[in-house]
């Protein structure tokens, strides 16, 4: 039955992979902790064939894309607190512990977990970072485990595996993400940070993703590169053509970084339209996100102790209903 008081509301977002999708759900539901209610945001396709109503809220969501289903969960979440696990993740015990913790500090607006490979023999990453000659790049990509420095240096965590704040999610609400996972996680991130909260590493927090989640976390498009230095630019005042330029000397001998540099170095003449939505709407998203701060709505912290298993293991599937 769904927590009467509910510090954590985990969304599981259907994103049209049926498979993908369960196996999420399952791992959620097999490591579920208390004090938390599940939601899973669909089109209207989902039709619940485990009859999982006693366990779940199922919201339908009017978009597929996974930034506007994080926004509608967002405002029908009873938790101060909202995670994010998408297709093709899964969550492991404790996961959400740390995490939570977190939250006890009120500059805090999201957290990153570590992403490990489903082998869990190196991570994915502990988050996302932006530099002079990388964006959006991935931290601790192939390593055992994340050093001090890894921690310190994460700006952002990856939408798919994310915790928030959830006042602050919708609080930012209105502006523009072309329903792109990466640009929302970037616009969103940056936005909160310039307003004085920030994202938290916590590598205690471990979340497995297979082969093709991983590949989509740390895959950066050209398009998505142009996008991403166009919220830099906005938002953090950080120009195309200088970032471009370093970004063309750091990977002039890594050809398969060219695509990104082209794309940062773009965003100075090619994505004005973009630019100008998210100058529009910066000024009353910074006024709601401090208004949410000011009223002291932060997050409970009341430890979440692991519920027993509600779904079966993963070695006994769900059975759909007849």
């Amino acid at each position: 039955m769904f927590s009467p008081t509910p510090v954590l509301s985990v969304v599981v977002p259907h994103l049209g992979d049926d498979a993908s999708f369960e196996t999420s759900l399952v791992s959620v539901l097999e490591n579920r902790p208390r004090r938390c209610e599940v939601i899973v945001c669909h089109d209207g396709s989902y039709t619940d064939p485990f009859e999982l109503g006693d366990e779940v809220q199922f919201v339908v969501c009017p978009q597929k894309d996974l930034p506007t289903q994080v926004l509608t969960a967002a405002h029908q979440a009873k938790g101060r607190i909202m995670h994010v696990l998408a297709n093709g993740l899964q969550a492991t015990e404790g996961w959400t512990e740390g995490p939570v913790d977190c939250f006890s500090d009120e500059t805090v607006a999201s957290v990153s977990p570590a992403i490990q490979h489903a082998d869990q023999k190196a991570l994915v990453a502990l988050g996302w970072k932006q530099g002079s000659s990388s964006i959006c790049s991935p931290v601790a990509s192939g390593k055992k485990s994340a050093t001090r420095h890894d921690r310190a240096s994460v700006d952002g965590a990856y939408l798919n595996a994310s915790f928030w704040r959830t006042d602050v999610l919708q609080s930012l609400e209105r502006l523009p993400t072309l329903r792109q996972t990466k640009i929302a996680a970037a616009v969103w991130t940056s936005a909160a940070q310039a307003v004085g909260l920030r994202c938290h590493s916590e590598a205690t927090s471990v979340v497995l993703a297979d082969r093709s989640a991983a590949s989509r976390l740390v895959t950066v498009s050209s398009t998505t590169a142009r996008h991403l230095q166009s919220v830099a630019a906005v938002i953090e005042g950080k120009s195309a053509l200088r970032s471009g330029m370093f970004s063309w000397l750091a990977n002039i001998h890594r050809v398969g970084n060219w695509g990104t540099a082209w794309g940062r170095t773009s965003a100075a003449w090619s994505d004005g339209s973009f630019q100008q939505r998210l100058r529009a709407e910066l000024p009353e998203a910074f006024t709601a996100v401090r208004s949410a701060v000011a009223d002291g709505n932060r997050p409970a912290t009341l430890p979440l102790n692991r519920a027993q298993p509600t779904a079966p293991a993963s070695s006994a599937p769900l059975r759909r209903a007849a």
